[in-house]
């Protein structure tokens, strides 16, 4: 008997060792990126200067700050010369980079068609040329490039430490 009563406990101990665990622990989130405040404060301030018109001001998470204005209200057909309402972004934006200390790593234009050309290079140029104009520092300005995008491009980023 003593025997049998060692198996039945052997068994129900054994038993006890194969039942299905609990719930595992939920995975940690990882902390989610939040915008750097002087960018997500510059933002908002170019936000309440533009709002209302086609400028797209944009921040997502921990990315750059963008800002993208159609190319209708930028250049003349075949010219590269920056109309009023272009300055008058460019003109916030040199503010702000002033302000911050802040670096665009993107300074794009686009060309008349959908195809990036030598017209939207001579473009970006322009926009490199008014920005420096305005008082940024060259080494807060990206090298100017073309986009294929129908808008002038600009995103702006905290300078690396």
């Amino acid at each position: 008997m003593p025997r049998r009563l060692l198996l039945s406990a052997l068994a129900l101990a054994l038993h006890g060792c194969t039942t299905a665990p609990g719930p595992a622990p939920a995975p940690r989130a990882a902390p989610s990126a939040k915008p750097d405040a002087a960018l997500a404060t510059e933002r908002a301030w170019l936000q309440s200067w533009f709002s209302g018109t086609p400028v797209v001001i944009t921040q997502h998470n921990d990315r750059p700050v963008g800002i993208d204005v159609p190319r209708e209200f930028c250049f003349d057909a075949n010219r590269s010369q920056i109309n009023p309402p272009l300055a008058t972004v460019l003109d916030k934006v040199a503010q702000s980079l002033r302000r911050t200390g802040a670096q665009l790593s993107r300074l794009a234009a686009p060309g008349d068609s959908a195809a990036a050309s030598p017209l939207a290079l001579q473009r970006a140029k322009a926009l490199h040329m008014h920005l420096l104009s305005r008082g940024v520092p060259a080494a807060q300005l990206g090298t100017p490039s073309a986009t294929s995008v129908a808008s002038v491009q600009l995103r702006m980023e905290r300078a690396p430490p």
